[in-house]
């Protein structure tokens, strides 16, 4: 095994004086094309008109070693009538912000609309971007696809329980633990070895037998920071609440802190009661885990890539934070080479300074059209990205001790529980695999994988995910503030997230990039091989809350699209789940595994 790799800071050691002479660029200056600033779009994808209004906010990507032209660069984008924020020079990039038909013009280029297979219209170039060839330092674009493809990556299970003395119930259907109640309406013709009503939802205590946390594991020296599009005020408040119901404990006085976005755009992206519950859901499922962490929550004022990437560099900056969780992202088709530049970028400041990043591999399977989308197999970003941990899933019942009865890799088949019939299109939901068409293999994982291709591949690691084996939360949910079963990767990704966390605060230990110190672990104690495994549940409901259909059998793992989980590595739960003590002391051990 080859050590981790040790990342570099960025080569931003330019002075920015502002002493520079400025000279204005002529305006017949030749151009340079920047091909990275546009997407090779996906099948599926149309053009539905030309773009003149609406703004963009966008960042300049300049090379690291030539920071010293930018107060330049800056001078000529407010010449054009943009708006330009001083460089970060931890990215070296230049934040704007500007009307779209001045950027086009600025740019020469057009914007046109397009919309997606998933039928999101997105506003984008038509041909890349050019700057005067004297701007020698810019070396891209990024942001300037204005689109909300990115969103929460949690699912909600139509069932709403209810906490009494601390034990969570519904209407009487669902199970506490793994088999505490099965329906004798099972479909003769569903056969499997393992079976059970669909779970309540797990509370605090649960989760964190998930992974076999010891008790005195509890997070405390943990710093853990989220990032998601916009701010709930009432998400410490909620989360005390459930606290309080569960018998466990509530925040104390500056444990939780939550960065609200100065000017958030509630026009996009659903406004924030679409993240509100993936807000709820990351808090509660952090301080669960690590009880005694601090939590940092950072809202986007949108979700485009901009602003979320943007954002994850103001936590690095902050530099209160051991470990960063994303519970976002999108099919990776929809990005431009730009903006996985600026994304790496920020990436790799973090690796540097010692922040591990963890991101969801999505909730969508590997994107064919064996589901409902249509457009071919693809990875999530900004999982695919080698300088992130990816995050997959699993379907996990509890016994009523805590143990795990059974465990399978999180890729739901339903069927017509009267008569065992596949519900088309028969893949309901799971968690994001495959291979990065996009990011190159790492080190760490040509060596200890052996799969054809060259792409990155996806998740490392997993925890639970599966709604029907999910976890309660507290806060809004159906226009009311009540208790709700919750999973997807967005509850994965916190949870390995906080195992991280603690073991760097029990062990000391200063890890950047997780990844090669999880692949260093492949194969021992500290890391449970998800298996498939003969295992339904039963629910009286279907998995969307309008499902015309009634009782729905969810098949575990029987591969309804290409993904299933496997000995070792596999594309659905990646290495496997981070387990018990054995993963806290040895997590970046130099010997970890020998």
């Amino acid at each position: 095994m080859r050590p981790p790799l040790v990342l570099g800071a960025l080569a931003v050691t330019a002075v920015l004086t502002g002493a520079l002479a400025l000279h204005p660029v002529p305006p017949d200056a030749p151009l340079r094309p920047l091909a990275g600033s546009v997407p090779h779009w996906p099948a599926g994808v149309q053009r539905t008109g030309t773009a003149r209004t609406g703004s963009v906010s966008f960042s300049v990507l300049l090379a690291p070693d030539r920071l010293a032209g930018a107060p330049s660069i800056r001078g000529w984008l407010q010449d054009h009538g943009l708006h330009a924020a001083p460089v970060r020079p931890a990215a070296a990039s230049i934040p704007v912000e500007g009307p779209v038909d001045q950027v086009a013009d600025a740019f020469h280029t057009t914007f046109a609309r397009y919309r997606t297979a998933q039928g999101t219209v997105v506003t984008a170039p038509e041909r890349p971007l050019s700057v005067p060839r004297e701007l020698a330092a810019v070396t891209g674009i990024a942001g300037v696809v204005v689109a909300d493809t990115i969103r929460p990556t949690e699912v909600a299970r139509g069932t709403s329980p209810t906490v009494r003395g601390h034990v969570l119930a519904d209407d009487g259907t669902c199970a506490a633990y793994w088999g505490e109640k099965v329906t004798t309406d099972w479909p003769a013709s569903v056969v499997v070895d393992h079976r059970s009503n669909a779970l309540c939802g797990y509370g605090p205590a649960q989760l964190r037998e998930v992974h076999h946390l010891p008790a005195d594991v509890t997070g405390r020296g943990a710093r853990i920071a989220i990032v998601a599009a916009f701010d709930d005020p009432d998400v410490e408040q909620d989360t005390d609440t459930y606290a309080r119901a569960t018998g466990t404990q509530p925040f104390t006085a500056g444990q939780y802190r939550n960065h609200a976005p100065d000017a958030p755009d509630v026009d996009r992206c659903g406004g924030p009661e679409a993240w509100t519950e993936e807000q709820h859901l990351d808090v509660q499922a952090v301080h669960a885990m690590a009880p005694d962490a601090t939590v940092d929550y950072w809202g986007a004022a949108d979700c485009g890539t901009t602003a979320m990437y943007s954002r994850i560099l103001d936590v690095v900056e902050d530099g209160h934070a051991d470990v960063i969780s994303l519970s976002f992202g999108s099919t990776e088709q929809l990005d431009t080479a730009d903006d996985r530049a600026l994304l790496n970028r920020v990436l790799v400041e973090a690796a540097s300074l010692g922040i591990s990043v963890f991101a969801s591999s999505g909730n969508d399977g590997d994107y064919s059209d064996a589901g409902d989308h249509g457009a071919g197999a693809s990875v999530a970003s900004p999982a695919s990205s080698p300088y992130v941990t990816a995050v997959g899933g699993t379907s996990t019942g509890l016994a009523a001790d805590g143990s795990v009865a059974v465990e399978a890799g999180w890729e739901t088949q339903t069927r017509f529980a009267r008569n065992g019939a596949v519900i088309p299109p028969g893949f309901a939901y799971g968690a994001g695999g495959g291979e990065s068409g996009t990011s190159a293999r790492p080190t760490w994982q040509r060596d200890d994988i052996r799969r054809g291709g060259t792409g990155r591949l996806v998740p490392d690691v997993a925890s639970i995910a599966d709604p029907d084996t999910g976890f309660v939360t507290y806060g809004p949910h159906h226009g009311r503030t009540e208790y709700a079963a919750h999973g997807g990767t967005s509850l994965a990704t916190p949870m390995v997230a906080s195992m991280v966390a603690m073991s760097k605060a029990v062990t000391g230990r200063r890890i950047g990039l997780a990844s090669p110190a999880l692949f260093a672990l492949r194969g021992t104690a500290a890391l449970r091989d998800v298996r498939p495994t003969s295992a339904a549940t039963w629910s009286p409901r279907g998995p969307d809350a309008g499902a015309l259909w009634p009782e729905t059998i969810a098949m575990w793992d029987t591969r309804p699209q290409s993904l299933q989980s496997g000995p070792g590595w596999d594309d659905v739960t990646g290495l496997g789940v981070p387990d018990g003590r054995a993963f806290i002391e040895r997590f970046g051990a130099t010997e970890a595994g020998r």
